[in-house]
């Protein structure tokens, strides 16, 4: 018999909540139930959840290894749309409960490779994030302990790029984008085009890739940093071959009068539609395969 289980993921992003211990609101068709953790749900056939944070890496890949068929929602907005229509209450149990609502072809099963890349990411971000950090330290205090501890974390950080490439380069759907990416870019390895590749939700229209990564007008404070952060690295990457050795001419056209400021915003919006492109690229080629 196959069961199915309906989760509505908590996880502690408040700070005012890291304190208590949240758990994971779960429909069963009948009635909803919580979890401290997923991996509590023995029986579970399937499991559907709203959203896929790092701090849950580590039970879904579990449970994945149980044979358990895990599906995340595409469009989170869905959930929200059903919400008004019915005009519920926001809650944890409501929003398990909708979630069995929703279509199976709006949800995308999860595979264990994928939740192995994305911790990986999740891994590497941590250190370049602790190794700027250290680096700020030791622009005021260059002690000897501080500069081997940047080295530690520079061997880290590329030890970290090389897998994540590798296991992109694995995978059929994020190689093909991976590679007409680079080459668009002029680029030969990039462990920022890897991470775009695999974090950005490239299903979704333009629009509002541009809304997540706060690249348009009046830009509310709640974009996703963090894949903003890899697009501005790549956009000043590529600005500096450009000025060394000319690297991506084509897609300076027209920008060369503009301000620093100005070049590398629009670096980033042109990248964002060679991503987007490539991913339409592939689609069409997985359609006519079919």
């Amino acid at each position: 018999m196959v069961k199915v289980y309906y989760v509505d993921v908590a996880v502690p992003a408040d700070r005012k909540k890291r304190k208590r211990h949240k758990t994971h609101a779960v429909f069963d068709g009948v009635r909803v139930f919580r979890v401290k953790k997923l991996t509590e749900l023995e029986d579970a056939s399937e499991i559907y959840i709203d959203a896929l944070f790092p701090q849950i890496y580590e039970e879904l890949m579990e449970l994945i290894e149980r044979n358990v068929k895990i599906f995340s929602l595409k469009y989170p907005r869905l959930l929200k749309r059903l919400k008004e229509e019915d005009k519920v209450k926001k809650s944890d149990e409501a929003d398990a409960q909708l979630l069995s609502r929703i279509p199976r072809i709006f949800f995308r099963e999860l595979t264990l490779r994928e939740i192995k890349l994305l911790q990986l990411i999740n891994e590497y971000e941590t250190y370049s994030k602790w190794r700027v950090i250290i680096k700020r330290w030791i622009s005021r205090h260059p002690l000897d302990f501080l500069k081997k501890c940047v080295r530690e974390f520079r061997r880290l950080y590329e030890c970290y790029s090389s897998k994540i490439i590798e296991e992109v380069m694995k995978d059929e759907n994020y190689a093909a984008i991976y590679k007409t990416v680079c080459e668009e870019l002029g680029l030969k390895n990039s462990v920022e085009v890897a991470i775009l590749v695999v974090r950005l939700p490239l299903n979704w229209k333009l629009r509002r890739l541009k809304g997540l990564l706060g690249l348009t007008p009046h830009k509310s404070k709640n974009y996703h940093h963090r894949l903003r952060r890899h697009l501005s690295n790549l956009a000043a990457m590529i600005y500096v071959n450009n000025k060394r050795c000319g690297i991506g001419m084509k897609l300076f056209e027209g920008i060369d009068h503009m301000s620093h400021n100005k070049v590398l915003y629009t670096l980033q919006l042109r990248i964002l539609k060679v991503l987007k492109r490539a991913w339409q690229q592939r689609q069409c080629t997985l359609a006519g395969g079919q």
